[in-house]
């Protein structure tokens, strides 16, 4: 079973540094588990999942490091969350064979994607904020709604936190509320929103008016139209809600 982890857990690895996951404390587990001190590699994982709790790559990590300290029972429910949670098809498949190792019961992941979903919205004014959008199985946050912007818009700290390099990117001038600004053009892998899903959404990283009032430093951006293209999008301003539907 021991030598079946290893070989799994190299394959996933090859896999999770071309997303740029959390380098120091990835480096650090990495660096135990291989040389057999599973539980200070226990340490360094547990700190990503409990920061990033939406990176289910980190809790493959911290479940198969638990399976070598005999931690049979939570490695078991991380496992079950990854293959109910997680969009990865190639982690999904890793989680349910390490599930099986350990005499875990099967779990069938499903297919979360839909088709059409209603959105409840926030109203501040003019302004209207979706709740719950989910960057790259990682970030859930607050976007302002805004039909009017060409690009989706994610704060530098947001970058930051998925770990997205501006190295080589592109520079793009748009204007904002506050005049014209300059920022770089980069891809989110995933963003998804109740279900609904996008991939390598261009994205311009770009700290706005919105991230300065304290009153919103929960909203990251603008979900603009590079995420909305994808979708018809339906707004009803009497109920506080978006209707938005796969093209």
């Amino acid at each position: 079973m021991i030598k079946r982890l290893k070989i799994s857990l190299v394959v996933f690895i090859l896999m999770l540094l071309t997303s740029g996951s959390h380098a120091e404390n990835l480096r650090q587990g990495l660096d135990y588990y291989k040389s057999g001190e599973y539980k200070k590699a226990e340490i360094f994982f547990r700190k990503i999942t409990i920061e990033y709790p939406y990176d289910y790559s980190a809790r493959y990590l911290l479940a198969v490091s638990l399976v070598n300290l005999q931690k049979y029972n939570e490695a078991k429910e991380l496992y079950r969350e990854i293959i109910k949670n997680s969009q990865n098809e190639r982690l999904v498949s890793l989680s349910q064979t390490g599930l099986r190792n350990i005499g875990g019961s099967p779990v069938y992941s499903g297919n979360r994607s839909i088709n059409k979903a209603v959105i409840n919205i926030n109203t501040t004014g003019s302004v209207m904020i979706i709740n719950n959008v989910l960057l790259n199985d990682r970030l859930k946050t607050k976007f302002v709604f805004d039909t009017g912007a060409t690009y989706t818009t994610i704060s530098k700290a947001a970058a930051s936190s998925l770990n997205i390099s501006t190295r080589g990117a592109p520079q793009i001038r748009v204007m904002t509320g506050s005049g014209h600004i300059t920022a770089p053009l980069v891809k989110v892998d995933k963003m998804e929103v109740k279900g609904l899903i996008a991939k390598n959404v261009d994205v311009l990283i770009a700290d706005l008016p919105i991230h300065t009032d304290e009153s919103n430093s929960s909203i990251t951006g603008l979900l603009g139209l590079s995420f909305l293209k994808d979708f018809k999008v339906t707004v009803d301003r009497s109920k506080g809600q978006i209707t938005l539907e796969k093209n």
